[in-house]
């Protein structure tokens, strides 16, 4: 399973570092640099808005669906038959309580019908995901890494036509892009829905009472787990609006140009979990160990979260110039802070989507839930006094402390010895690291070298501290992609 693991993982990685910071750094970022902090950190707050409700479109069906489909593959087209017909119905429902809502805090004319925009995307992004959470549970993990990046693609070739044709850039608005994302949505789920077909086969619609009842009694716990996650995950945005003195629409836009490189990378992060649960899944379900690819995988995404965030946070203010025309102290200080979240949220992905697939998800809105009232009590506080910069305090902690509860629960009911020798040598690698970064004999070259340097240097002592052994990683990918 670690062969199968790492390989597909390997091959998902190649092809979102294609497409991922082209179209997060190349369109999104462009987007904001050209139609301003102002009017995108309006679409941020909307955005966020989608998010927090977007739990109404799946209540857990594709996290509980990916689980059971991969354990049980003869369900699969009694599944995709009832369930396609329940996600038009809720559709319907976010909608409705998303504008209310939107209604609610004031939101009218012209932002009402973007949010209105947004809220379908979501809605189409849902679908997607849904029918990407079948082909990843029947293992077609090649089909599902490439479905998973179409949609990115095709708005890098829209946005891209109408942020660098000049005749095009000048009139650009935040709604282009609100549009280009439906198209790209659409035309990724219709190719996402033919490719299942040719596994699934011919499949009749239907709606049935008693099967709706038993889906929503067993996916009501994953709904609850996600939506408590995206609170507190997302409702830094919507709190900066509506606390920050002074211009909240401008922090919330500053805020939202450093945490659109958090998302970016725990896009990253998230492919593991992508390829861990149904693969957790299967081996639970057959009883097999799971503990040396739990470590194998968090030894990986430790190093890895722990590089970047050194590397994001020592050179935030030289990151925030480059990318932003209004690139500022105070935006690289919300990154050098906001970054550290990263941590956290690359433990989760491997220990919470180990519990997830053990069915520990009471435990798991637990800590969710410890998380949301952390997250917002913390920001009612820093965001009153520091402003975005108190987000970022906030998002920290709460997702650090969140990691640290999952790692812990993992212990627990998997019953596993504590290994503290991997926790010293861990420990080492992190602070060693640290402390490269802010070497100042490198600081008289340029940051880039300086940056390269350290990274190097930190990948060096994770081999000499043997976290990663060359000899194994080798042994991981011959032959074919599965």
């Amino acid at each position: 399973m670690q062969r199968l693991f790492f390989r597909n993982l390997a091959f998902i990685i190649s092809l979102n570092v294609l497409i991922k910071p082209l179209w997060i750094l190349g369109i999104d970022r462009t987007v904001q640099n050209v139609v301003g902090p102002q009017d995108y950190g309006a679409y941020f707050v909307l955005f966020n808005l989608s998010l927090l409700t977007q739990i109404l479109l799946d209540i857990g069906i594709s996290n509980y669906n990916n689980r059971f489909i991969a354990q049980q593959e003869n369900q699969l087209n009694t599944y995709i038959s009832n369930i396609f017909s329940i996600k038009v119905i809720l559709a319907v429902v976010y909608l409705v309580i998303s504008l209310t809502i939107g209604w609610a805090l004031n939101f009218t004319g012209y932002r009402l019908m973007l949010l209105l925009s947004i809220c379908f995307n979501q809605l189409l992004a849902s679908f997607i995901v849904y029918v990407r959470s079948n082909i990843s549970a029947l293992h077609h993990f090649k089909t599902d890494s490439i479905l998973s990046i179409l949609d990115k693609a095709i708005m890098i070739i829209i946005c891209g036509g109408l942020l660098w044709i000049p005749v095009y850039r000048v009139h650009f608005k935040i709604e282009w892009f609100v549009y280009a994302q439906t198209i790209s949505y659409l035309i990724s789920l219709l190719t996402s829905v033919l490719i299942l077909l040719r596994f699934a086969g011919k499949i009749n619609f239907t709606f049935s009472f008693t099967f709706t009842l038993r889906l929503l009694r067993n996916t009501f716990p994953f709904a609850l787990l996600i939506m408590l996650m995206a609170i507190y995950s997302r409702i830094d945005g919507v709190m900066i609006e509506k606390l920050s003195p002074g211009n909240s629409i401008k922090e919330a836009g500053i805020y939202a140009s450093a945490f659109r490189l958090l998302d970016v990378l725990n896009q990253f992060g998230y492919l593991f979990a992508v390829l861990l649960l149904p693969i957790f899944s299967r081996m639970i379900i057959k009883s097999q160990h799971v503990e040396e690819l739990v470590k194998t995988s968090f030894t990986v995404i430790f190093i890895t979260s722990v590089i970047t965030a050194c590397t994001f946070s020592t050179f935030s203010r030289e990151i925030m110039n480059s990318l932003y025309h209004e690139g500022s102290v105070y935006s690289a200080k919300i990154l050098s802070i906001l970054i550290f979240s990263f941590i956290g949220t690359c433990s989760v992905f491997i220990f919470g989507t180990l519990l997830t697939a053990n069915g520990n998800i009471k435990e798991l809105i637990l800590i969710s839930l410890f998380g949301v009232i952390v997250n917002y009590t913390l920001n009612q506080i820093l965001i009153r006094k520091y402003q975005a910069l108190g987000a970022a305090e906030a998002s920290a902690i709460s997702n650090l402390l969140i990691a640290f509860f999952n790692l812990l629960l993992s212990v627990i009911i998997f019953k596993w010895k504590p290994n503290y020798f991997l926790i010293a040598r861990l420990s080492a690698f992190a602070v060693t690291t640290f402390f490269i970064f802010q070497l100042s004999f490198f600081q008289s070259v340029n940051w880039l070298v300086h940056a390269l340097i350290a990274v190097m240097v930190s990948t060096i002592i994770a081999f000499l501290l043997q976290l990663v052994s060359i000899k194994k990683m080798l042994q991981l990918f011959p032959g074919n992609i599965t």
